[in-house]
């Protein structure tokens, strides 16, 4: 996923994506480029079935098998609040 997302960004900036704002007109300037960084974020947010859910996932519950009761729910919250923020830029 962060190889994906660092390839994307120098091959976006060589289009006329400048700023963040200008990512609204991507699925009409360039669709493959926009389902490409799309799938990618999702993935970073951990919407299933993505991999970025899945890794979360059987950390958490390997956080829990190992006895380690207070760091998967802060994960778990962490996650949450980073979801939040990352939906949150326009």
């Amino acid at each position: 996923m962060t190889i994906d997302a660092f390839a994307i960004v120098p091959a976006l900036r060589q289009t006329r994506v400048k700023y963040i704002a200008d990512l609204g007109a991507l699925a009409k300037t360039n669709p493959i480029s926009a389902m490409t960084f799309s799938i990618t974020m999702f993935s970073y947010a951990g919407i299933p079935p993505l991999a970025g859910f899945c890794s979360k996932f059987y950390l958490f519950f390997a956080a829990l098998g190992c006895g380690a009761y207070f760091l998967a729910p802060v994960g778990v919250v962490t996650s949450v609040i980073g979801r939040w923020a990352a939906g949150r830029l326009p």
